[in-house]
């Protein structure tokens, strides 16, 4: 078999079907073919005013996650890791003493980056799904 037919099995499709794959990368990968110009507008659009509400958020929290999403929007980043990297990389998690959080992913300990509930918001704003990154086990403050 095919790569491509071992892949249109996979998710329910056929290799003979000419729109499985259109169809399918309608469905599955509709984010990947925003525009940074997309994004950007995305994020800056998002109603940041009712997270306070939905998640009984902080007026400080709901400021440090859309400051994050500025940093994400700008560098037009693809995943949210790159965000944390680029953070760390500019010594500047002291602008989100709220949201930060070292977390370990099974063997990889005291990662900066932010506590699973922010995580799950800022996907929310992006519109995304899980990421497919190592599984997190323990996040704490500092």
């Amino acid at each position: 078999m095919s790569d491509y037919q071992d892949f249109c099995e996979a998710f329910g499709g056929s290799a003979s079907d000419p729109d499985f794959m259109d169809n399918w990368l309608a469905e599955h990968a509709g984010d990947v073919s925003k525009t940074s110009f997309e994004l950007e507008e995305k994020i800056k659009a998002f109603d940041y005013e009712s997270l306070l509400v939905e998640y009984s958020l902080s007026k400080a929290e709901m400021v440090q996650i859309k400051n994050y999403m500025a940093i994400y929007s700008k560098h037009n980043f693809k995943t949210q890791k790159d965000a944390n990297n680029y953070i760390t990389e500019s010594k500047g998690w002291d602008e989100f003493p709220d949201i930060r959080s070292l977390n370990d992913h099974g063997s990889y300990t005291n990662i900066p980056g932010i506590f699973p509930k922010f995580y799950r918001i800022s996907c929310e704003i992006l519109k995304m799904t899980k990421g497919n990154g190592a599984h997190l086990t323990k996040a704490k403050k500092y």
